[in-house]
């Protein structure tokens, strides 16, 4: 047993603690190293650590059990205390700029400049004597004047408005530069998904460089394809002058384990990273070697072993996310690091994403699950014990029902064995369609990478990708308007993230909103929770189902998956169909959304102008009464729209002002049946047709009234077909261009009737 008081212990300890980080003992304030029981006017201090002839550090040993405010106290006393030729400090009283507690465990650190945080910060050791020099001669207060002086309006006004709110701050929100000029180290951004994080941070780090703030930048990725993004971004960002930020700055991604020391932006993985710090003791990365370190998708960096990346840096710290969790805010200390939002129903609003509306496709097997060769299976157990290949078969037939063909579908599968046969089945569905219509995209998939770059493509195949969760978290797939879940979640932070690949807009495919296909009562569940989808705040996160990436594997279960070929399934009528999200978290039926939108036009008949002129002067309405009409109920937390009014109406050829007329009483829906009428009565009184021409219209009136539009493939089939199809009808209008011209027409016609 050892004679030596627990200070003394501590003492020890530090003294090789400080030999290791190139601190060796001196005995005069000469050279570089550190001095134990140094005199100042109100005692001695155990240690100053001096570098190049400058007292720059000051060290408390304590024993384990210490009381860090209490060591801090003391440490700043000796600061004001001790004879040095500079000054720190708002009030100029400190002479020494670092401060440390140590116990041989845990050392802390306190900077004592203005501008600089005030709060104690825990590191993994001391620093080296050449990082307390760097950190000595950064100037802080021209950094943050500059930053006060260049607005992010003027150096990158190009930006969105979310953008630079999230780096200047806008209303309520203080913004990433004001949390650092109080004095913040650590800051957390929640943008919703598609908003465009990468893009913020790319400015902000132009700016922070420039500044000379931060002279190193460290932007951690959880995924190399997001990682990949990043470097990309980087690059190619708009520095102003013609240049771009990657030919300022050089940037480089850690790939292969090597570490790009002389990069002034690295872009790494998580995992990368931390199989640089944790497995190659040859490589050596400082703490201070990034004083700042970006964290995308933050929520999922913090977990277990993970948090070693973050918390092995001392520097500034900025977490992008989406959907942050109690774990997030833990990490980031209090919710006044919490410097911006953006919900994703702000950004619908401001029209950087889109909205989104669910259907519901819910079947006998998957609400009750099944009886199967005297074994009785639960829903949870379905594609993990047994699988029915027509449950399967129905989803499939199903969204086919309900999507248009070369709408892009991404279907989210239970395991690599589920998507297999999940993707057998849309083919099966799709068997008109080529080869690479529906592919599967998991790790398995043979060079998935570049099928996951086609579905990106709104151009190329494939159109239908089945996964897993390769492409759940991290793949921008713009023109996506499709989201199958034939899969269970109960991580609400993985939720979110799988319904954020619908999010972002598309103009190339005139994308206004997306679908969620809920086969599984995702959306119930998550309801029951309440979790409603890119609510702004998550609880803890549900132990057990990881966010990040994992192998996709055949199955969780050794045994062998039982398939029930000679099983039928069937279809809930009155469990399925659309269902209206609102900003709430409610979810309505068609009829209830109908009664929310007619009480609401009821409620506003006298306030709303364009209302009070349907109601009194119809031959007055405007554009601009339109707009205005349109922007309030789109503001409403039902968010009526005219593509949702005619889904809860089942009124596909009615526009807003129909919905809105018949609101009021003043107008009915006509049928389908009376609607073709009335179109083919005034269009006919302005034509004059022939015997055989008019024959071919009887057909296409029928045809109207069955299908309310007509399209040149429909001659391919009865009754059309029987009087010798297109070119028959072609013959009879007297060429292709007059028969296309009358159809056009004709289908104009209908909709405006």
């Amino acid at each position: 047993m050892t004679d030596k008081l627990p200070e003394e212990q501590s003492r020890e300890i530090i003294n090789s603690q400080l030999e290791e980080k190139g601190w060796t003992e001196i005995k005069e304030v000469n050279g570089t190293g550190y001095i134990e029981e140094y005199q100042t006017s109100s005692g001695p201090v155990d240690y100053i650590l001096v570098v190049d002839g400058e007292i720059l550090g000051l060290v408390e040993a304590k024993k384990l059990d210490y009381n860090s405010s209490a060591a801090f106290a003391q440490a700043e006393r000796y600061s004001e205390n001790i004879d040095t030729s500079y000054s720190f400090g708002h009030k100029n009283q400190y002479h020494v700029p670092f401060v440390f507690t140590a116990n041989g465990v845990k050392v802390e650190m306190k900077d004592l400049r203005e501008y600089a945080s005030s709060t104690k910060r825990e590191l993994r050791g001391f620093h080296r004597p050449e990082a307390l020099k760097k950190m000595s001669e950064k100037n802080l207060q021209g950094a943050f004047d500059w930053l006060e002086a260049n607005p992010i309006e003027e150096t990158h006004g190009f930006l969105w408005d979310n953008q630079k709110g999230a780096i200047a701050g806008v209303d309520d929100h203080k913004g990433i530069e004001q949390g650092l000029i109080e004095g913040k180290r650590k800051l957390l951004v929640q943008m919703a998904t598609g908003t465009g994080k990468t893009w913020m941070a790319a400015a902000e780090i132009h700016r922070l460089l420039k500044s000379g703030l931060v002279n190193r930048v460290l932007f951690i990725a959880d995924r190399t394809n997001l990682a990949k993004q990043a470097e990309r971004a980087f690059n190619n960002f708009d520095a102003g002058g013609g240049l771009n930020l990657g030919e300022i700055y050089k940037v480089n991604r850690v790939k292969n384990g090597e570490y790009p020391d002389k990069a002034e932006i690295v872009v790494s993985t998580l995992q990368s990273m931390y199989s640089l710090l944790e497995n190659h003791d040859e490589v050596y990365i400082p703490q201070d070697a990034f004083d700042l370190v970006i964290t995308d998708e933050v929520h999922r960096s913090i977990y277990g072993e993970w948090k070693v990346v973050l918390s092995h840096f001392d520097s500034y710290q900025i977490g992008l996310t989406a959907t942050p969790a109690e774990h997030t805010l833990s990490f980031f200390g209090s919710r006044s690091n919490w410097v911006y939002k953006y919900s994703y129903w702000k950004a619908v609003d401001d029209g950087k994403v889109v909205p989104y509306e669910a259907y519901r496709i819910q079947t006998g097997i998957t609400m009750e699950g099944l009886e199967y060769e005297g074994e009785e299976y639960d829903p949870s157990q379905l594609e993990r014990e047994i699988t029915v290949p027509d449950r399967n078969r129905l989803i499939a037939e199903e969204v086919r029902k309900q999507v248009e063909d070369g709408e892009k579908i991404l279907v989210f599968a239970i395991n690599d064995e589920h998507a297999i046969q999940l993707t057998e089945m849309f083919n099966e569905v799709y068997s008109d369609k080529s080869n690479e219509y529906v592919r599967k995209i998991t790790y398995t998939t043979d060079n998935s990478e570049d099928v996951l770059n086609n579905f990106k493509n709104e151009y190329m195949e494939p159109t239908i990708a089945v996964t897993v969760e390769m492409v759940s978290t991290g793949t921008d797939v713009p023109p996506l308007e499709n989201i199958v879940f034939a899969r269970p979640v109960k991580s609400p932070i993985l939720y979110n993230q799988m319904m954020g690949r619908g999010t972002r807009t598309c103009e190339s495919v005139d994308k206004e909103k997306f679908t969620i296909f809920d086969c599984v009562g995702v959306i119930e569940y998550f309801q029951d929770q309440k979790h409603p989808p890119f609510d702004q705040y998550r609880t803890v996160d549900n132990e057990g189902e990881s966010e990040t990436s994992r192998v996709e594997t055949k199955d969780d279960d050794d045994g062998e998956l039982v398939v029930a070929e000679d099983v039928t399934d069937k279809l809930i009528e009155t469990k399925s169909g659309y269902r209206f999200q609102t900003k709430d978290g409610e979810e309505l039926r068609p009829d209830d959304y109908i009664s929310a939108f007619e009480q609401y036009i009821e409620d506003n008949s006298t306030r709303i102008q364009a209302i009070k002129i349907l109601q009194n002067r119809p031959e007055d309405l405007r554009r601009k009464h339109l707009e205005e009409l349109n922007k309030k109920l789109r503001a409403e937390p039902e968010t009526f729209t005219e593509a949702r009014l005619q889904k809860a109406y089942s009124e596909e050829m009615v526009d807003l002002l129909g919905f809105v007329k018949h609101a009021l009483g003043v107008d009915e829906f006509p049928t389908t049946e009376e609607r073709v009428e009335k179109a083919f009565e005034v269009w006919e009184k302005e034509h004059k047709f022939s015997e055989n021409e008019q024959k071919w219209l009887d057909m296409i009136r029928a045809h109207f009234k069955r299908e309310k539009m007509i399209k040149e493939e429909d001659f391919n089939d009865i009754p059309f077909i029987r009087k010798g199809g297109w070119n028959s009808a072609a013959e009879a209008f007297g060429g292709e261009e007059r028969l296309k011209e009358t159809l056009n027409e004709l289908n104009k016609q209908v909709i405006l009737a």
